[in-house]
Order: structure tokens, then sequence, then C-alpha cells
């Protein structure tokens, strides 16, 4: 295995990493006119893959791109590239980036793309994970999409900033109207009891493949209950314990809330990790 991955793929080509460029007029530099997906390869398999190619199409005509191609392509391409990069016995990280070509200027009649896949093996997570909540709030549905990964992130990159002053670990986001949305990299979920909480779909979260599987589980646990609805912080911050979602790290305890520490072996969680792995073993292909 090699310490940074050698290759990336071009619009399908295989090239060196070292080798990749792009123009000063390059629409994704200049606007972050894109997007992108980011999915794990688990030793050469994958866990719903044709979601995240789904979403992918989605973000595409929601920018008015055209496809790029089809699923079967993808997955020769990505376990291509896991090969070259020596990654095929180790968990993986992927990322397409899709970028719209054409010239300066916000008005444009393009809808062809580029796209570059890249690999790296999945880093290691930090134990003991900390959120602080950030005055960056996330963005409303109604300005931009938030069932699409957009490569213009500089609102994430904001509040990463203020969390990194903070000194914590990730960033929990508020709606403009003050309910719990999301963090900058993942779904968030609170025990109390029996019951299971998470912001809905109208907190101007991204819904994340991993937070879909979460909630199937859940409803198929007959003494736990989910709610999905709009939370003010107030009634997160007195939960029993708190868990994140997202594809790259799965299911994960958080520590902290600011000053708030949570329980990080709370059963219910704890069985919900034990069902997630069981039925990663029964999808993954």
């Amino acid at each position: 295995m090699t310490d940074s991955p050698k290759y990336a793929l071009l619009n399908g080509e295989l090239i060196l990493s070292s080798a990749l460029a792009i123009s000063v007029s390059n629409r994704g530099f200049m606007y972050g006119d894109g997007c992108f997906e980011t999915f794990r390869s688990y030793q050469g398999k994958f866990l719903h893959l044709d979601e995240h190619f789904d979403r992918l199409q989605i973000g595409l005509n929601y920018l008015g791109m055209d496809s790029l191609i089809d699923s079967e392509t993808l997955l020769k391409q990505v376990n291509l590239l896991l090969e070259k990069n020596e990654l095929e016995d180790v968990d993986t990280a992927f990322r397409i980036q899709c970028v719209r070509k054409g010239g300066a200027g916000f008005v444009t009649t393009s809808n062809k793309a580029d796209y570059v896949i890249t690999s790296r093996a999945l880093p290691e997570v930090k134990k003991e994970i900390v959120l602080k909540t950030v005055e960056t709030r996330a963005i409303p549905e109604a300005s931009l999409s938030r069932k699409v990964k957009l490569t213009n992130s500089i609102n994430y990159i904001k509040a990463a900033q203020e969390v990194t002053q903070l000194g914590g670990d990730d960033a929990l986001m508020l709606t403009v109207n003050n309910m719990v949305s999301e963090t900058t990299i993942a779904n968030i979920f609170w025990v109390k009891g029996s019951k299971i909480f998470t912001p809905s779909t109208n907190c101007d979260l991204l819904p994340g493949v991993t937070r879909q599987i979460v909630i199937q589980l859940v409803s198929e646990v007959a003494d736990v209950e989910l709610i999905e609805g709009e939370f003010q912080l107030e009634e997160l911050i007195s939960a029993e314990a708190v868990f994140c979602t997202n594809s790259l790290r799965e299911i994960f305890p958080i520590a902290r809330i600011n000053n708030t520490s949570f329980d990080e072996l709370n059963p219910v969680v704890k069985s919900l990790q034990k069902d997630f792995e069981l039925y990663k073993a029964s999808k993954l292909k």
C-alpha cells in the first residue's frame, strides 16, 4: 500500500495524481461550479454505492449538467483505482468530483462537465469527539438544495474555522431559525430513554445515506422509537447520549457538546452499532 495514492482518474483515464492540473479559468476553481460524492470501500466492497451514484446524478441535474457515467462504469473505475493505488486490502475513502466545463461569468449555457475520482486510505477517527456550536448557520433549502453535495462549501469551511478556534473537533450547525441541523461532516442523532431523535429534512441538512440506514434500523426495533422533527439546542443538550453518522465513519458517539458530556457507552447506541454491522455484512457487494 502506498502512503500517498499515486493515481487518480480524470474523465475515466488513469493519470498520475501529481499530474492533475486545472486551468485558471476552470469553473470549479473560480466559482465552485460543481458537485461531488464521497463513499467508502470496505476492502474492495461497497455499501449502497448505487445510492451515492444516484445522489450524484441528482446533483448534476440540479446544476443543469449532463450525466457523465453509468453506475456500472463507476464501479469498474473505482475498482481500477483500488488496484493501481494498492488499496484493495484496506478501507478506502473515495471522492468523485464533477466540475462544469466553460469559461468565466456566472451566466453559462454549458451543460458538460469533467470528473475526477480520487482515493485514499481511510484515516483513523479520534476517539473522543467534541462538538461546538458555531455562529455560521446551515444554508436554507430555499437558497440552495440541501439534498446534494455542492462543491462550493464555504459555509462549512467558515464553521470549521470557528470550531477550531473554539477547540472542538466539529461544528454543530443550527438553522437560521435556531433549530438543530447537522455538523459540517455528519448527521446528528440523540437518545433519551427508549427514544432516538434526529432533525428532519426541514432543518436544512444533507440527508446522508448512513442516516437513512439508521432510520430504517431503528424502525425495525420494537422497543425503540425514532422521532424526526425540529428541535432547539436545549432539547439536544438534555440528551443522555449523542451520535453522528456519515458514510466514512458510520455511527460514532459524541463525547461532549460545548460543556455538556454524554454517555459514549449508551446501550441504545451500542445496540444500534451492532445492528449496523449486521446490516452492513448482508449488504456489502
